[in-house]
């Protein structure tokens, strides 16, 4: 009924939701059953969603993305740039309670307001890893799956001193992570191993009729497909970058944009398979949590091109050059492992 509002009249401020609101509690009786907390907070939310949409560093933005614009396409997106973008039903569907009063945890059960009798309390598969205050549970649906997040609030971790000193981090396709001290992490590719499976499910649903029984059941199997497939590669990231966090002083990686490195079509997939810029998210802040220096060197820096030994530039690499040959020093060395090294001799200029 907000998002309904909203595309129809396009103003919805926080007196009229909560007007809205009120009307339609009125009318369908159903909605008696769900907590007035959770629909306060979605109306906090959709509210600091219009509010952001309407700053001025958003309506610079989205002027910028107007001004770039050139296909009719592209001149309807950048209209809503920067503001609210509402999922469709069904898909990724949350909600949130954040008083804490009213979330009562019980080792691997919790309850809170205006759940069923029936239900009583709801079973967790794993107890709560952090002790503290719990402020927020946000209930979520996805892939068919129920989860619960809790948002604590914890004493600051003791940071432990890091083994090692100094790490260059040289992200690829083939390797996942190849460090300048000889360690090599093998890329998951947690898409392509499932991508034939994928594939045939999506020719499947194409198929079938929309909103059937067997289109529904074939879909359900396609967004636990998906689940899995990123699921596995936060796993393998996680993995990674708590090691690197816990494990060295100083670690520099290239300031890396995916968003323009997918503009390669030969290489997009396997880019987005690698998860580059999940890589960078958590190595910031898990750097912060663990007292580890994080240093970015400048995405033009040729790293690859430059001989770690002599420092000679080279004016082309292909991409099939797997191994680095210096003709200046005649230094000898695998294309990765090369780049690692100087990455971990960059300084900022």
């Amino acid at each position: 009924m907000l998002v309904a509002h909203y595309r129809n009249t396009s103003k919805l401020t926080k007196s009229i939701a909560v007007e809205l609101v009120k009307e339609h509690r009125a009318k369908f009786e159903w909605l008696q059953d769900v907590s007035t907390r959770v629909i306060r907070n979605t109306v906090d939310d959709i509210d600091k969603a219009i509010k952001r949409g309407w700053t001025p560093e958003a309506k610079v933005k989205r002027a910028k993305a107007l001004k770039e614009a050139v296909t009719p396409k592209q001149k309807a997106k950048a209209i809503y740039h920067g503001l609210p973008s509402f999922a469709k039903r069904g898909v990724n569907e949350s909600f949130s309670i954040r008083e804490k009063e009213k979330i009562k945890i019980n080792g691997r059960k919790f309850r809170f307001e205006k759940l069923p009798k029936e239900l009583r309390e709801i079973k967790m598969r794993e107890l709560i890893r952090f002790d503290g205050t719990v402020k927020q549970v946000t209930i979520s649906l996805r892939a068919g799956k129920w989860f619960a997040s809790f948002l604590i609030e914890t004493e600051d971790i003791k940071k432990q001193e890091p083994s090692f000193e100094n790490v260059g981090v040289d992200l690829g396709v083939k390797e996942l992570a190849t460090l300048s001290d000889g360690k090599v992490f093998p890329a998951h590719k947690s898409y392509a191993k499932r991508e034939k499976k994928l594939r045939q499910l999506n020719k499947k649903l194409a198929r079938q009729v929309k909103d059937s029984n067997g289109w529904k059941v074939t879909k359900a199997k396609i967004q636990k497909l998906h689940y899995y497939v990123s699921e596995s590669r936060k796993q393998a990231l996680h993995e990674l970058t708590s090691w690197l966090s816990k494990n060295y002083k100083r670690i520099v990686i290239e300031d890396l944009a995916p968003s323009n490195m997918v503009k390669n079509r030969r290489l997009a997939k396997s880019i987005i398979d690698v998860g580059f810029g999940i890589f960078k998210e958590q190595m910031v802040y898990k750097c912060l949590i663990y007292g580890s220096e994080l240093v970015l060197a400048d995405r033009f820096f040729p790293s690859s091109k430059t001989c770690s030994n002599c420092g000679n530039v080279k004016k082309e690499l292909k991409l099939s050059e797997r191994i680095y040959i210096c003709k200046e020093c005649n230094f000898k060395i695998d294309r990765d492992s090369n780049a690692s090294l100087n990455l971990a001799k960059w300084r900022p200029v």
